[in-house]
């Protein structure tokens, strides 16, 4: 421990720092914000899951003495314990009889991060049905305030109707943007500490993402309770489904990477295919469907072959 000991407190401060500049209410501190759990990934991959535990107490009380207890909960919950939790399962390995020692699955790290935000909502549900008005109605007023603190800046008008229909996914778009940082995060994570030449696992690459039938099935009960019953529980399980989708964007991705591979596209076809998924949003629906039919299909067996990503 005392060999990792200065670099995951250095690696904590750095991750409260990052996260603090939120604060400061300039584009750039949130920008930097965003990029406050790579430290702690980054000394997760090369030191191991008890330097990443350190870090985020670090950070954590960093951001207490910076800010506030709510703060550094708020930290803790977002940042810390998913670091901890995503370092913990990447390295995680066995050695089988074989003599090759697999490790844990690029497809089960996405799930975690999928159940982890699943779990957030059914938390926020109970906590909003216990102390207030339920989660649809908790959602909409939060909506309901920020779109006013917004139009009343730029002098829009605001649309209840609209509002009305964000409101009905927007846990889901909040929990994928999340997963997104946090995946972010780690895929810059490895690339650091592959340069360091101290990364304690292979990396993890597109190809390896698996998402079986099960995972199908659960997300699609969950798209069959939100359609069939109403009100909060309802809700909730339509954004529990959108949250679910997220894994199989990812195996979408793979489909498409082992198709462009297969087809003899190089780095050009990839930009292009990147610059249109991030100009026309649509295109992710897109994506998931291939991730859904993968499975049943497997197009990545069929054309990618040799050509793995």
């Amino acid at each position: 421990m005392a060999r990792y000991l200065p670099i995951a407190l250095a690696a904590g401060l750095g991750s409260a720092v990052l996260y603090a500049a939120a604060l400061s209410g300039h584009f750039l501190g949130v920008v930097l914000a965003y990029l406050a759990v790579l430290p702690l990934f980054v000394v997760g991959l090369t030191r191991g899951p008890a330097a990443t535990a350190i870090a985020a107490v670090c950070a954590a009380a960093g951001i207490v003495a910076f800010g506030s207890w709510l703060l550094g909960l708020m930290f803790a919950v977002t940042q810390a314990i998913p670091a901890v939790a995503m370092t913990v399962l990447a390295l995680r390995n066995r050695q089988w009889t074989d003599g090759q020692t697999y490790w844990y699955p690029a497809g089960r790290l996405l799930a975690g991060l999928s159940l982890w935000c699943a779990g957030l909502i059914v938390v926020a549900a109970i906590a909003l049905a216990v102390s207030g008005d339920g989660l649809v109605a908790g959602v909409e007023t939060v909506l309901h305030a920020m779109t006013a603190a917004f139009g009343q800046e730029a002098n829009l008008p605001v649309d209840a109707s609209a509002l009305k229909s964000a409101a009905m996914i927007l846990p889901g778009v909040v929990a994928w943007s999340w997963m997104l940082m946090m995946t972010v995060n780690g895929l810059l994570a490895q690339v650091i500490a592959r340069r360091l030449g101290k990364i304690l696992r292979p990396p993890l690459r597109l190809a390896d993402i698996d998402i079986g039938y099960t995972w199908i099935g659960i997300g699609a009960v969950c798209v069959l309770v939100g359609l069939v019953v109403p009100g909060d529980f309802g809700f909730g399980a339509i954004n529990v489904a959108i949250v679910l989708a997220y894994p199989l964007f990812f195996q979408g991705l793979g489909v498409v990477h082992g198709l462009v591979h297969y087809w003899g596209g190089g780095p050009l076809a990839f930009g292009l295919f990147y610059f249109l998924l991030i100009l026309l949003g649509w295109l992710a629906l897109v994506v998931i469907v291939l991730g859904l039919a993968e499975p049943f299909v497997r197009l990545r067996t069929r054309f990618a072959g040799r050509k793995n990503t």
